[in-house]
């Protein structure tokens, strides 16, 4: 297995994850890259320690590990908002501290995106 420094300089200048916006922006459409960046720091592909965040149903799961199915921990979270924001934070903190806060963020993003709206009357 080649190190992830290597990986990414192979990687790094095109791959087929990669977004280019006109602006000059370059973002990433990997699994395991929270923040969307093209940066070695958030790749999913390059770094051994990844994490994922998806939603399936009204459920959010958590997945740590490489790429390759065999390798990955899910936790699947099932109650409100809040609790799950707690529980991931808590999570993504002992596994890779630097992404607890993007980690907590795309969190709420999808548990907005899951949430019901209430009928009116």
């Amino acid at each position: 297995m080649a190190s992830s420094e290597l990986i990414w300089q192979c990687i790094r200048g095109g791959n087929s994850y990669m977004r280019k916006n006109k602006c000059g922006g370059v973002f990433s459409a990997e699994s395991g890259n929270l923040a969307g960046k093209h940066s070695y720091k958030y790749s999913g592909i390059a770094n051994a320690k990844n994490v994922g965040l998806k939603t399936v149903g009204n459920d959010i799961v958590l997945t740590k590990g490489k790429v390759k199915k065999s390798g990955r921990s899910k936790t699947v979270f099932k109650k409100d908002a809040r609790r799950v924001m707690k529980g991931v934070s808590k999570e993504v903190t002992g596994y890779r501290s630097d992404l607890s806060d993007i980690a907590t963020r795309r969190v709420a993003a999808l548990a907005k995106s899951v949430r019901v709206a209430k009928a009116s009357k």
